[in-house]
């Protein structure tokens, strides 16, 4: 009998050597925190996109080897001490076997936790923020070992914006380039190097302007911006959706409507079609990811095969919010849905190569990240990029082209962007 039990359990522990140690009971647990509410308002379709792509992947596409992945999504409410807080609480919750990825969204949370993520914990932590300190050639991932990002640093948008000008200007004359950006760490992350990039380049900076985040006039800058004769403008640290930047837009082209308008990756998208009509036409963005949701949305392109799969997902799990679009519980802008998806995708590539690896845990998943080439389930056109940087260095120039039409007695803007340039990656270029 004794023989029996002995002859057992050596054969279990053979097969939990055998199968690199994936047939442990531990769970895999990740927290991701996204601002599903907070300054920027309701934005719901975030959280919406991340639980769809979660689900699928534990209940279609089989998990981790049938294992499933125990994910929690919080809400931050876009402010750094409840992202910390609530990083915090998952520490103290579960083990380091346990607990193997996280993830926030913007800058302040970064900093705050720089310690606790890079020295203390250890854990993979994959981020929204494109900060130049934290991602750039002065961060990086000698010095932030665990930080990773999902785009392309402020910095280098900015500098592709000036490369782009630099590079189709027209007539002998130099370039005038004014730089407008907030008086927050977002408008002046990358507008440095970028002003210093055009001087190098011999355009000519003849403004560099400090525009309130929550403005309600610009008559006087952009009085400035025509007296300079800016022949383009460069507008960094805002969002499309907030009603400074409509402001400003607005007021810019009744003063100078020849002006070309350019800005970094969140100021485009489906929404200031919406918000800002003929303002926004021309207007030029450095985009991280490919452009998802025209007006109306059935003018949307589908060459793309990333897009696809956006609109897919969205039309068979939120079926009613897709055909509602902009209508109350419908979809504002599927690049929000977008988001969450994208979340869901890293950190689920992530666990599978450390699994399939044979190596479940924080280090096996960091060591995924930063070995992987990845073609982002196509949404480069099937350019692939390397994680070595931390960043997902990928940028391309889209031009928005918007004209007003007459939809049942309603004057409705429609449009969408439309791409001035090849998928360029950022870790190739030489500046």
């Amino acid at each position: 009998m004794k023989k029996r039990v002995v002859l057992v359990l050596v054969l279990a522990m053979a097969l939990v050597f055998a199968f690199g140690g994936n047939v442990s009971a531990k769970k895999v647990v990740v927290l991701t925190q996204l601002p599903l509410s907070g300054p920027l308002g309701a934005l719901d379709e975030m959280g919406w996109g991340y639980i769809d792509a979660m689900t699928w992947f534990n209940e279609e596409a089989g998990g981790l080897g049938g294992q499933k992945i125990d994910w929690h999504l919080e809400d931050m409410r876009y402010t750094p001490t409840v992202e910390v807080a609530n990083f915090n609480k998952y520490c103290a919750e579960y083990g380091r076997d346990e607990f193997l990825m996280a993830s926030g969204y913007i800058t302040g949370g970064l900093k705050a936790l720089i310690e606790k993520v890079n020295v203390e914990e250890k854990i993979p932590w994959v981020d929204g923020s494109f900060s130049s300190e934290i991602f750039g050639p002065q961060g990086g991932p000698d010095k932030f070992p665990y930080y990773y990002s999902v785009g392309a640093t402020y910095e280098d948008q900015i500098k592709v914006l000036v490369k782009w000008i630099n590079e189709n200007h027209k007539g002998t004359a130099k370039a005038r380039v004014a730089f407008i950006f907030s008086p927050t760490a977002y408008g002046r992350d990358g507008t440095p190097e970028g002003i210093a990039y055009a001087k190098k380049l011999g355009l000519d900076v003849i403004a560099e302007i400090e525009y309130p985040y929550n403005a309600t006039n610009a008559t006087s800058e952009c009085t400035l911006l025509r007296k300079k004769k800016a022949e383009y403008v460069i507008f960094h640290g805002y969002t499309g959706t907030q009603a400074a930047t409509s402001v400003f837009f607005k007021t810019v082209k009744k003063v100078m409507p020849k002006v070309q308008l350019m800005g970094t990756h969140y100021m485009g998208g489906r929404i200031p079609i919406l918000l800002m009509g003929p303002a926004f036409d021309g207007f030029i963005a450095a985009s991280c990811w490919p452009y998802f949701d025209a007006v109306p949305r059935k003018a949307t392109p589908m060459d793309n095969a990333y897009v696809r799969l956006l609109h897919d997902f969205a039309k068979k799990y939120r079926p009613d919010a897709y055909a509602k679009g902009i209508k109350s519980g419908g979809f504002k802008d599927l690049t929000l849905y977008h988001i969450g998806l994208m979340y869901a995708f890293v950190i689920q590539e992530g666990l599978k190569r450390a699994h399939d690896a044979g190596n479940l845990t924080r280090e096996g998943v960091k060591k995924a990240l930063d070995t992987m080439i990845w073609d982002f389930k196509g949404m480069f056109d099937g350019k692939s990029f390397a994680y070595k940087s931390h960043t997902v260095p990928m940028l391309r120039l889209y031009q928005y082209k918007v004209k007003v039409v007459d939809m049942g007695g309603r004057k409705i803007p429609t449009g969408m962007g439309v791409p001035i340039s090849n998928w360029m990656n950022t870790d190739q270029i030489k500046w």
